[in-house]
């Protein structure tokens, strides 16, 4: 793979290096290799010595009018370290949309620039309510930068929130994230996909000639889960929300659990009935909450859910997500329960909007053990003890988790005496008191 998209003396060459030696600081951070590609990028189709697809554009004919301020906004979309956005606003108007608080937060720490609040999640991606604030109608040089997402559908929604108000989309990632899934996405919504060379491990799709009657998708998207004791919930989800539409395993475990610790149950009246491994014990069984919380409620399914089966009064709903916070509030308000769906960071001790939900009788929690692809249980910690601090005396914590992960010591450590309520060949379920 070559090591850059330009001649190592070109003028465009020469003065990408001028830019990054203005930011020192960032030279060794992850995610720089990605930023750099789309400078050289940037400034070789301003100097015309790169095509559309970021290749030599010697021989080529390039309209100098069209490209002298190519472009002249940027809409950079999932800049998780802020570095993108830090080298890319010496060379054009730039706004950041991040789905998760917690990135938008690390990233303003290196350039701290306007936020697009949503992507069209909050109403159709198509009306002027979703319409990203920085995109002038108009304006023929306003781009976006995607930086490919684990999920398809997240980057569905991504372009379909923006094709309406840019002349081209790059998606940016390694190999890789680059299936051909991103050509597809892009060809929905523009008449030209170019696929760039690859600079080291990274390369761009890029999508331009945006089409006047495009087939985008329109989120969120829309589904049943059925459960044999809670009926039919209907469900929202759009596109950056984890398991979309559908019920995780994991959830669906811990609700099967809960349900056998309320009165009524045949497992809580008789514990002799939780089988030969010991689970759903007779401690377990408790009288029903009278409030819930969920601790990464992605599409608010789980939450609304445990809010049906247990008839508590308040439910509460936290999630990092912007796109999570979007789908429980839909799912939510789709199957008529009344909860409260909080954006805020209930890994980080010093968000003060999770600080100031209070204490709950229940609080469910299915804790992720990955940061994109790398395996991490940081995070995992971190919602135990927030879980802690917010259970009422009398109140459990229930936790998911997959097995190989052994979290119940850590759950005892944390937050106090546990025992095991459920488990299958990928998931066990804890039971945890003060």
């Amino acid at each position: 793979m070559s090591a850059s998209l330009l001649l190592p003396d070109s003028a465009a060459a020469h003065r990408s290096r001028d830019l990054l030696a203005e930011f020192p600081q960032l030279i060794d951070l992850p995610g720089l290799p990605q930023a750099r590609m789309l400078v050289e990028y940037i400034i070789g189709r301003r100097l015309r010595e790169l095509d559309v697809s970021g290749r030599d554009a010697a021989g080529a004919f390039i309209d100098a009018e069209n490209t002298a301020d190519v472009p002249h906004r940027i809409i950079v979309v999932d800049d998780a370290k802020g570095i993108q956005t830090a080298l890319l606003r010496p060379l054009a108007e730039v706004a950041v949309h991040h789905d998760r608080i917690d990135e938008s937060r690390a990233a303003a720490s290196i350039a701290d620039v306007p936020e697009i609040p949503d992507l069209g999640q909050t109403e159709s991606a198509h009306s002027a309510a979703g319409r990203p604030a920085s995109a002038v109608e108009g304006n023929p040089e306003t781009w976006a930068v995607i930086n490919a997402p684990k999920a398809t559908s997240a980057l569905a929604e991504s372009i379909a929130a923006l094709q309406p108000h840019v002349s081209a989309i790059i998606v940016i990632g390694r190999n890789d994230s680059m299936s051909r899934a991103v050509n597809k996405e892009l060809a929905r919504g523009f008449g030209r996909v170019d696929v760039s060379p690859g600079v080291g491990k990274h390369r761009m799709i890029i999508g331009s000639r945006p089409l006047s009657a495009p087939s985008l998708p329109s989120f969120p998207k829309r589904g049943v889960i059925t459960h044999p004791r809670v009926g039919d919930l209907e469900v929202r989800a759009h596109g950056a929300c984890f398991s979309g539409v559908r019920s995780d395993e994991g959830s669906t475990l811990l609700l099967d659990a809960l349900i056998e610790t309320l009165p009524g149950s045949a497992t809580a009246a008789n514990p002799i009935a939780a089988g030969d491994d010991g689970t759903a014990a007779d401690s377990a069984a408790v009288s029903k909450p009278e409030s819930i919380l969920d601790l990464g409620c992605g599409n608010g399914w789980l939450l609304t859910a445990a809010m049906r089966a247990t008839g508590a009064l308040r439910g509460t709903g936290v999630d990092v997500s912007k796109a999570a916070v979007a789908s429980a509030r839909a799912t939510a308000e789709a199957n008529g329960v009344d909860v409260d769906i909080v954006l805020g960071d209930a890994a980080d001790h010093e968000d003060s909007d999770v600080a100031a939900l209070g204490e709950f009788d229940l609080i469910v929690l299915n804790p992720p053990f990955h940061q994109g692809t790398t395996i991490e249980t940081d995070t995992a910690e971190a919602l135990m003890a927030t879980a802690a601090s917010h259970l009422a005396p009398g109140g459990q914590v229930i936790t998911v988790f997959n097995t190989h992960l052994r979290y119940r010591d850590r759950l005892e450590g944390i937050i106090g005496p546990s025992e095991q309520l459920a488990r299958n060949k990928k998931f066990t379920v804890i039971s945890s008191r003060r």
